[in-house]
């Protein structure tokens, strides 16, 4: 048995890895998959297979797929594994499908949907809404693409871009669980050590870094940046509650 969270925006920028990193730290049995041109989730590179995508953006246009459907021979293997013997709980996968890989990617675990079934493979799918036109726009031809073989569909609304037009999350679908990130404004040296350190040094390193950062920032912005670091963690996790119990627990 594995269950398995797919995570795609086919539009860089709208927080998808971020919102991968918060599932991925909630849920600390889970295994992380990264489909990407280059490793991003270097935090968690203790629990992560990289897999390299490497066919052009419009090459794949061009050949409706073709040009990457080697290319993701591994990872639907990696997907598809034998579970480690003696195995007596689900094996949890996070797939972080880059940007411009899900139109080509999902409909190779479609046409394997049966046999990927039979083996005891069960898939759920994520994707982040923005209102960023483009992101606004590829968030529900993700989910289309993944419709047919998901057991659960999950959107995080991403407010980075202020809030998505609720026409827009209603058209989403009923069968889609809707959950949200509202925008949080960081202290710009904060900012700075998220993106270095990611979620995980919030939660391990941040508290023994305080010192250090009074030393360097002085008292009162230390202060502020640990409070930003901590409430947007807190806002993170609380988005991704719903895709964590789905990999704990299943349907």
């Amino acid at each position: 048995m594995r269950r398995v969270l797919l995570a795609g925006q086919d539009k860089g920028g709208s927080g998808k890895s971020l919102v991968v990193r918060a599932t991925a730290e909630s849920v600390v049995a889970a295994w992380i998959i990264e489909l990407e041109d280059e490793k991003r989730l270097i935090e968690l590179e203790d629990r992560v297979d990289f897999f390299p995508v490497r066919a052009e953006r419009s090459e794949i246009d061009r050949t409706s797929g073709a040009a990457a459907r080697s290319e993701y021979d591994a990872v639907l293997d990696r997907m598809a594994r034998k579970p480690a013997a003696g195995a007596t709980t689900p094996e949890l996968l996070i797939v972080d499908i880059g940007a411009n890989a899900s139109r080509s990617f999902l409909p190779e675990i479609a046409s394997r949907a049966a046999r990927f079934s039979r083996i005891g493979v069960e898939f759920a799918m994520l994707t982040v809404i923005t209102a960023e036109p483009g992101a606004a726009s590829s968030a529900p031809v993700v989910l289309s693409l993944a419709r047919p073989f998901a057991k659960q569909l999950f959107a995080v609304e991403n407010q980075v871009e202020g809030a998505v037009d609720a026409k827009i999350l209603k058209a989403l679908g009923k069968d889609v669980v809707l959950s949200r990130l509202p925008r949080l404004t960081l202290d710009p040296k904060a900012n700075g050590l998220l993106q270095k350190g990611g979620l995980r040094f919030i939660a391990e390193r941040l508290g023994e870094a305080e010192d250090s950062l009074s030393e360097t920032y002085g008292f009162a912005a230390a202060g502020r940046m640990i409070q930003d670091l901590t409430a947007f963690r807190a806002q993170a996790m609380q988005a991704v509650a719903p895709m964590a119990e789905w990999l704990e627990r299943g349907a």
